[in-house]
């Protein structure tokens, strides 16, 4: 807690969120449910500021969702030549990869890849439960801009130590 008695929360995730629907609240709903439901990340709390919401309908939305899909994969290719440095090389020894580091490593690249949300998630596609814009949606969109919306998220938890303390 902070000299005041307040909890003092740290930025853990920015997450942009790509979601479908009839409007903005709508979509709105079905990004704060799927947080309220996930297991796979806890925030304390999640800002989402109105004024960066942005529809399908709008100029900066394919600069946008292009951005966040770029961001995710930097991420991935980033963990993937850090896998590498590690000394882990050849798939063909996943079984005996080290439990720690490589296989933190690995487990993190595969959520990347089945679609599983994480705090080092850039974009998610809530539509496809995927961290790309699969071809189908991407169709979908350009048939039918007005129906998909884009929501800026940054998401904050207590600092380790004080959720330790609430919990006690």
């Amino acid at each position: 807690m902070s000299g005041d008695g307040k909890l003092t929360m740290e930025l853990m995730a920015e997450h942009l969120i790509l979601a479908e629907g009839e409007n903005k609240e709508d979509c709105r709903t079905q990004v704060l449910q799927f947080f309220a439901k996930t297991s796979l990340v806890r925030y304390d709390q999640i800002d989402l500021d109105d004024k960066s919401i942005v529809n399908g309908t709008d100029p900066d939305f394919s600069m946008q969702l292009n951005k966040g899909v770029k961001k995710n994969r930097n991420v991935l290719d980033g963990l993937v030549k850090e896998l590498g440095e590690s000394g882990f090389e050849r798939c063909d020894k996943f079984s005996v990869i080290s439990q720690g580091y490589q296989s933190k490593l690995l487990h993190i690249i595969a959520h990347f890849l089945d679609g599983f949300i994480g705090i080092d998630t850039a974009f998610y596609n809530l539509i496809d439960d995927s961290h790309w814009l699969l071809g189908p949606t991407e169709k979908s969109i350009t048939d039918k801009p007005e129906r998909y919306w884009l929501f800026q998220l940054k998401c904050y938890s207590t600092t380790p130590r004080e959720a330790a303390l609430l919990h006690m």
